[in-house]
């Protein structure tokens, strides 16, 4: 059947829904992740976005955020804070400086914590990230050495990432406002292992905390020493595979604070508009613009609507609505487990 078909039946069903449309701007989110630029210059082996070349072709495209599209959602809203990084590489924005100077003198709240892989970066993007306040980056940085890191990011310069630090830290000391708090965000492979030390120097000589964490894809370069490597970066556990249940129990029980349904109160917004809903979708949108429709007709689109009564159990599954095709919802459909308490707190 038809996308118009769900569609109407979505505005028939969402009449006797507990969660309803936003009445007016005020009760938007304060907080949204809006991705700066989709496109990169590395060719990581599993990343999604390079993997699935033609659902991104169908779906959401490769482009970059404009100055005039932000100046406009922010002029129009009441947005204390915007996650800037996703699905690409965020200095590879021309518009770049433009957005992060604007965003300053909106006094919003801004970061990169999704992640940059900082092979590109100009004195004029150093400076303004000290100048204009982006508070916190993280870097991904898989190795410390040019031989373990390009295995991974392939077509990466390790020695230009720690160079592009330098200089972030050359304008931190100049501006003395702490800005911005950089993590090294190092992805423990069977073929970076051994430099787990060697990286914990050289972050601390940077002034940069580091952080580990486990691959998601086990049969890409498995860890060979599973032990030395928890004792060595302090994780409790290399397994990123539990399933969303879990995920969906640890954030209801306060253990970690963000589940990805969570997202559709706080939405990823792509760089061209698109309503993306959470952060893992990149192949459909929620049938809204937040540029042409406007930031409150895009999320009281039927679609979101619908969307969110179906995380909460309180909608039966449709075709129309990207989750419908997540394996997080399908997950919490054949359990039976819902999303009960989105925790919406604004300014992260």
């Amino acid at each position: 059947m038809s996308r118009l078909f769900y569609a109407r039946k979505i505005v028939k069903l969402q009449e006797s829904h507990l969660i309803e449309k936003y009445k007016d701007k005020s009760e938007l989110p304060k907080h949204i992740r809006l991705d700066v630029s989709t496109a990169c210059q590395l060719k990581c082996p599993a990343c999604y976005m390079r993997q699935e070349k033609e659902a991104v072709k169908k779906g959401c495209k490769i482009g970059h955020l404009k100055f005039e599209n932000f100046k406009k959602l922010v002029d129009e809203n009441d947005i204390e804070s915007i996650e800037l990084s996703n699905s690409g590489e965020i200095f590879l924005n021309p518009d770049f400086v433009k957005i992060l100077k604007y965003a300053y003198k909106k006094n919003i709240y801004v970061t990169a914590d999704n992640g940059v892989n900082l092979n590109y970066l100009t004195d004029e993007q150093a400076q303004a990230l000290c100048k204009y306040h982006l508070n916190s980056i993280t870097i991904s940085l898989d190795g410390a050495s040019q031989d373990t890191y390009k295995i991974y990011r392939v077509n990466g310069n390790y020695d230009k990432v720690i160079q592009n630090i330098e200089k972030i830290n050359f304008y931190k000391n100049k501006y003395k406002n702490g800005c911005p708090h950089i993590v090294w965000k190092f992805i423990v492979f069977g073929h970076n292992e051994h430099e787990i030390l060697k990286a914990k120097e050289e972050a601390e000589r940077l002034n940069c905390e580091i952080k580990f964490d486990a691959n998601w894809d086990e049969k890409y370069s498995p860890i060979k020493n599973p032990e030395k490597v928890l004792k060595e970066t302090g994780l409790t556990s290399l397994d990123v595979n539990i399933s969303p249940i879990e995920q969906l129990q640890e954030y209801e029980n306060g253990i970690v604070d963000w589940f990805f349904c969570r997202d559709l109160w706080e939405p990823q917004i792509n760089w061209d508009g698109q309503i993306l809903g959470c952060c893992a979708n990149f192949k459909e949108n929620f049938g809204g613009n937040a540029f042409k429709d406007g930031l409150l007709n895009a999320l009281n689109h039927p679609y979101m609507i619908y969307a969110k009564n179906m995380v909460t159990n309180n909608a039966k599954p449709a075709k129309a609505i990207p989750c419908t095709r997540c394996w997080v919802y399908k997950d919490m459909y054949k359990n039976n487990v819902w999303l009960k308490s989105p925790k919406v707190e604004g300014v992260l």
